[in-house]
């Protein structure tokens, strides 16, 4: 299978997914007889998405002598960063309520910027802690969204 066969599938399959969680998207009761809801936008990329995804799989190749396997295509490739990379994700998505925004984007990018090859802590610290602050601040003070401090700050009795 073409690398952009590959590629169409994974986005046909998320696009899929994508489209079955945006009919999960709660409307407030106002919102209900709407022409542009909540799930408008995430229902159009998740067609869009599908559509695409469709033509690219069903539509022939432009030239398929000529195209490389995905297995030589990714042969070589350092997949360990990205793995790695992609479980600290998951590891972010979990830590977030118990630790909160501030605490867990520092340690998320802390450890983000160390797998992706920075050893100098200093400038870690410089480049993590003003961005994870600036964004706080922003989101929570300008723009009025309610950022939860976490859990464990609710257990150990300091909020």
């Amino acid at each position: 299978m073409a690398r952009e066969k590959v590629g169409a599938l994974v986005m046909l399959l998320f696009s899929l997914a994508y489209g079955y969680q945006a009919t999960q998207i709660p409307l407030s009761f106002l919102s209900q007889q709407e022409f542009f809801t909540p799930r408008t936008m995430p229902y159009a990329l998740a067609v869009t998405g599908f559509v695409l995804s469709f033509l690219i799989l069903v539509l022939p190749t432009v030239d398929e002598q000529g195209k490389t396997s995905l297995a030589e295509e990714t042969q070589g490739m350092d997949w360990k960063p990205a793995i790695q990379l992609v479980g600290l994700m998951l590891f972010y998505g979990l830590v977030m309520k118990w630790l909160g925004f501030v605490i867990a984007s520092i340690i998320f990018l802390l450890i983000g910027f160390r797998i992706l090859g920075e050893r100098r802590i200093k400038r870690m610290l410089l480049a993590a802690i003003p961005l994870v602050l600036v964004l706080w601040v922003v989101m929570s003070m300008l723009l009025g969204v309610y950022i939860a401090p976490g859990e464990i700050f609710h257990m150990l009795g300091i909020i």
